[in-house]
């Protein structure tokens, strides 16, 4: 098994826990559809579509992927069970309103996953990081290293009045390195 196929290995065994049977789930971000793929292929179950500001141009049968604006995703209130947010956020000019409107389509939870630093002094190889993993893609991915710390994060679901589940740290890299921790959090919408 090659790295980039046991990358998204991990990245659905980390998020399955969370999605249960039937669900229809929000790629939010999707990129090249690569999450919502795996994610299909190991959860046929499920009902799986992508939105991107970005088109880059996979069409995955299956899998329905829409542009949009980047400022409201151009779908109801609880239209998807489970949105799912890898490594986004950080990419927008607000990413607390793009978390609202993650919640507002929400039905059940909101999955992300997002670099925080532990300290101000991480933000350079943070940074640096970030524009390493996303140089290579084939279309040019905004970087406004829009980053955040956990509290922030914590502080910010609690006022878009979502309860905190779970949080994990997912990090590849060593603890050591100034580059933050990847972090998914779990959050679920009041009934």
């Amino acid at each position: 098994m090659n790295i980039k196929q046991a990358n998204a290995d991990r990245k659905v065994r980390l998020l399955s826990p969370y999605i249960t049977k039937n669900m229809r789930v929000l790629d939010f971000g999707c990129g090249d559809l690569a999450l919502a793929n795996n994610l299909f292929l190991k959860r046929p179950d499920l009902q799986i579509g992508g939105i991107d500001v970005i088109d880059f141009g996979v069409n995955v049968p299956g899998i329905p992927f829409r542009k949009y604006d980047g400022k409201r995703i151009p779908f109801n209130n609880d239209s998807f069970d489970v949105v799912v947010a890898w490594h986004v956020f950080h990419h927008t000019d607000q990413p607390s309103r793009l978390f609202r409107e993650c919640m507002r389509v929400a039905k059940k939870r909101v999955l992300f996953v997002e670099p925080v630093y532990r300290s101000v002094l991480e933000l350079p190889g943070m940074a640096l990081m970030d524009w390493v993993f996303n140089i290579w893609k084939t279309k040019s991915v905004s970087m406004h290293y829009a980053f955040r710390s956990r509290r922030w994060w914590e502080e910010h679901i609690a006022r878009e009045h979502g309860m905190l589940r779970n949080v994990i740290d997912v990090e590849i890299l060593p603890r050591w390195l100034p580059t933050g921790r990847s972090l998914l959090f779990v959050v679920d919408k009041p009934s």
